[in-house]
């Protein structure tokens, strides 16, 4: 058989059996739970993973760092400091490690349309998460010193 037959494709698969994604939704400018009526509430679809990507890309989520954290969530934008060198293969390194930490979520499909913006040692990635639900605009800071 020159064309084998492999069935459905399995992201498709995976799209139909996920359940809601719902997660604790999150004061920001208090860095802890929101609170509704005193009391911590959770969110779901897209608000969720915004979340969730926001998380897993937060300085503090190295990947391989804490053991109570699989080693497929995280994100290794800390091994981008001190980096100095040519701003496309920056820019190119960033994309990667976004990408990397993003994707292991099954609820998001695709991390692309990048835009970079360097103010001294930071630089701003802003980039769109494709997700089973729809998709939002999102932004990372690094700082290289």
């Amino acid at each position: 058989m020159i064309f084998p037959d492999w069935g459905e494709n399995s992201q498709k698969q995976n799209q139909q059996t996920l359940p809601l994604f719902c997660e604790w939704d999150v004061d920001w400018t208090s860095s802890a739970l929101a609170l509704r009526d005193g009391a911590p509430y959770t969110v779901s679809g897209d608000r969720a993973l915004q979340i969730w990507v926001r998380k897993a890309l937060h300085p503090e989520t190295a990947r391989f760092l804490y053991t109570a954290w699989s080693f497929d969530y995280g994100n290794e934008l800390g091994g981008l400091l001190g980096h100095a060198g040519d701003r496309g293969i920056l820019e190119s390194l960033l994309r990667r490690y976004i990408r990397d930490a993003l994707l292991v979520c099954p609820y998001i499909r695709e991390v692309d349309g990048f835009s970079f913006s360097h103010e001294g040692s930071r630089v701003t990635a802003a980039f769109y998460v494709a997700t089973i639900y729809n998709g939002f605009y999102e932004q990372t800071e690094v700082t290289l010193s």
